[in-house]
């Protein structure tokens, strides 16, 4: 079963050993969005594994909007 992530969680990036905090997600495509440098950076759901359930933050979506990726804000 996959997990499914939110904006705000906080992952851990199998691939890069990083620890991510979430600005967008889009289930359907199983991909995610981090926070941070260079931005946008996409990286697969099933690469990440949920260490903390956080929240949006209105910057988060402001950035991507910003980067045309309105299909990573939750509806």
């Amino acid at each position: 079963m996959r997990t499914i992530f939110h904006a705000g969680d906080v992952v851990k990036h199998i691939p890069t050993g990083e620890t991510w905090v979430l600005c967008g997600v889009n289930n359907e495509r199983g991909e995610v969005i981090p926070c941070g440098w260079p931005f946008p950076t996409l990286g697969k759901s099933e690469d990440c594994v949920l260490i903390e359930r956080g929240g949006i933050k209105e910057e988060y979506k402001r950035a991507l909007i910003r980067e045309g990726l309105e299909s990573y804000i939750e509806k």
